[in-house]
Order: C-alpha cells, then structure tokens, then sequence
C-alpha cells in the first residue's frame, strides 16, 4: 500500500469550501466538498495548505469576520496539520537537496517540505537573534526620553544594564499570553527560553509560530490581536501587483514596434536568456533563507559558483519554463496578445509547489499555461474542481496497481 496523494487546492477551492460551511453555497459544491472530505478521512487523500493559499484566502474584514473564519475552518477540515514550506524555505530546501547529492551536505539533512504540524511559516530564527539587543536598545531609548537630572540618568542606565532580561520576560508572559490569546506556556517555551539561553532562535521561532499556525487561532491572532502587521496577506497580493505593473510597462515600451515580424523574433531569441534570469534570482530566493538545511555561507558559495545546479533545483525549472511562456502571450509572440492578469504573480508562486505535490489546482488560464510551459508536470494538473475526485480515486488505483 502507497501512500495517498497529496493535494495541492487552488485558493478559489477553499474559499468556496467556506461558503459550504457558511451555508451560504450550491449542492453541488457541498456535494464536492463532502466527497473530498470523505477521502480524506479514509485515508485516500492529504490536502496540504501554504502560506501562499493562506495569504489570499485570509483576507480579514471585522464587518464579515464569519466568512474568514469559515474559510481558515474548510482549510482546517480538509488538511489538518499537512502543510507545505514557505516559498523561501522550499527553495532553500530543494537547493540542500542538489549540495547532498554533491557530497556537500550530509545525506542524513532533513529537508522535507511537506510537515505533519502545520510549518507553512517563515523561519524568522534572524529576528529572534536580534530580540535580546532590542530589547535593551528600546529600554535605554525609554530612560533617554524621561526628564532626569544627568546624574540619576547615569544611574539610572547603569542599573538598567545589569536588568536580567529574561527573568522580566517570565514575569510578562502571563500578560504577554493573555493578550495575544496564547497559552503561557508558549510564551515561557519561546520568548523566556531564547533570553535563558535554553533554545536557539530557530527553535524559539518555531515554538512561538506554531501556536498560531492553526488557521482560525492565526486570524483570531493575527488579524484580531496584533495591530501594526499584515505583511503576510499583504505579500502575496504585492507580489501579483508588481509583476502585473512591470508587464504592463514592458508592452507599452514594447507597443510602437512590437508588430513587426524582426522585433518578433529578435524578442522570441531573448526568451532564453530571460529564463536563465529568473531561474538565477529563484536560486538566490532560495539562498536567502539561510535559517535551515545546513546552508551556511560555504555551501551558499558553492552554489552560487555551480553554473549547472539552477537546472537541478525544480523551482528554477518552473520559473524559467513559465516566466517566458507567459512572457510570448502577453506579448504576441505566440499567438494574438493576451491579457495581463493581476493574479500571475500568485499563479507563479502556486506553481513552485507543484513538484512537491501528486494532484495540483489551478485556475484554467494558468493550468493551460504549466500544461505548455512545463509538460513533465501536466499529469499532476487538474484543471477543474470537479475533476478532483476521480483523479484521486485513479491515482490511488494506479499507485496500488490496479489502474
């Protein structure tokens, strides 16, 4: 017996889950939604969420709280704790991948992408590394504000520098926990644990995003509690809008000669190069996110050195196979000049994970796109909803020999 196949949803899917939970859609998408539901509590099926799906689907609006909370509830019943990496952390992890199989990293370097737990988050082990020195800095910039005589200022700081740091974080987390609505105990096992020097940043960063990374307890935290950030749904959405802004300025720039047949084809010899470009700034994505899978600077180097390896890492294959694909529609090259879509960006970043995955959705538009541009991928694409449960009943039959 395999293992069962696992899904990757498009973000429409689980926003028209929440409308079935609302009570708010058609027959037959709760009948849809039911039968996936079934396969994967048979054991048929494992529907993993990212933090791409996760950034445009939780789009938070008090007025209709219930209609997020429905859609963080239809990712919770469909995946529970399966989830996939981060874009940055997948890459970083495909790259480990390749320096394994160079004898660079050890063959025993955990670099799974697919978690049990829910670890669809960034690794921000950096910022964790950095608390203890701001926590200092903001307490000395509070005493450099107060209205104090030169001397008890000196004073002041000087009792201030020898403050043990994490015995005042104890002492906060219970009201630390209440205000975020977190247990304490993932306040003292996180925060009070990094100042004690019991953890690593990395592992801190990981206990403290972990209570939250549950779908609801995230837009009850994130979106209800914290006040000042909302970087993540932001950044998906701000990724679509500059690609769609750059396309358009490209075509304008390109428009007074574009129909002619030389510029045709002197633009179709530079698609190649453009490839190689966008395979090379996957890779340094990827390289950007040191915080795991042994890549230190030594590794980073050699990769950065190998000329050959963005043709071994597959989000450097996807990207530069769909970039230029989509690149010859927008502009004619292929065909009649299709339409800038805003959600391209999206669409791209969806993609990285289908490697990673046995059954991967899309819009139809995109599918036929990845279909084309990346056909070694096609028999994983299902391009409409309904479709899902027979490509999941045939891949199970086809995995145990009976297909």
């Amino acid at each position: 017996m395999t293992s069962p196949p696992v899904i990757y949803l498009d973000t429409q899917d689980y926003s028209r889950f929440g409308d079935v939970l609302r009570g708010k859609s058609d027959a037959a998408t709760e009948a849809l939604f039911v039968a996936l539901l079934s396969r994967q509590q048979a054991g048929d099926a494992i529907f993993a969420v990212s933090m791409p799906v996760l950034g445009e689907l939780l789009q938070y609006d008090a007025a209709f709280r219930d209609t997020t909370i429905k859609k963080a509830e239809a990712v919770e019943r469909l995946c529970g704790g399966w989830a996939l990496a981060y874009p940055s952390r997948l890459v970083a992890a495909e790259i480990a991948d390749a320096m394994k199989r160079r004898g660079i990293l050890p063959a025993s370097q955990d670099t799974a992408v697919l978690s049990a737990d829910r670890y669809w988050y960034p690794n921000v082990a950096d910022a964790f590394d950095e608390f203890p020195a701001k926590m200092k800095a903001a307490l000395e910039e509070e005493l450099g504000g107060l209205q104090l005589s030169r001397k008890l200022r000196r004073g002041t700081a000087k009792h201030a520098r020898r403050l043990d740091f994490h015995k005042v974080a104890r002492e906060a987390a219970p009201e630390m926990a209440a205000e975020y609505g977190l247990p304490v105990e993932v306040i003292s096992g996180s925060i009070v644990a990094l100042l004690r020097g019991k953890i690593k940043s990395e592992e801190a960063s990981r206990r403290l995003f972990s209570a939250i990374a549950e779908p609801v307890k995230f837009v009850e935290t994130y979106f209800e509690k914290v006040e000042t950030d909302r970087s993540l749904p932001k950044w998906i959405s701000g990724t679509g809008a500059g690609f769609h802004a750059r396309f358009i300025q490209m075509r304008e720039n390109l428009q007074p000669f574009i129909h002619l047949d030389s510029a045709k084809t002197q633009l179709k010899a530079m698609l190649p190069q453009a490839a190689r470009a966008f395979a090379e700034a996957t890779l340094r994505l990827g390289l950007s996110d040191t915080g795991e899978f042994g890549l230190n600077s030594v590794v980073q180097d050699a990769a950065l050195s190998d000329p050959m390896l963005p043709s071994e890492i597959e989000a450097c294959r996807v990207v530069s196979a769909i970039l230029p694909a989509y690149l010859g529609q927008i502009l004619g090259l292929t065909g009649a000049e299709a339409k800038i879509e805003r959600s391209f960006g999206g669409d791209l970043i969806h993609a990285l994970y289908l490697p990673h995955v046995d059954l991967w959705r899309g819009d139809r538009r995109f599918s036929a796109l990845l279909r084309d541009a990346a056909p070694g991928y096609a028999d994983r694409i299902v391009t409409t909803l309904k479709d899902l449960p027979n490509a999941i009943d045939g891949w199970n039959a086809k995995s145990n020999g009976r297909g």
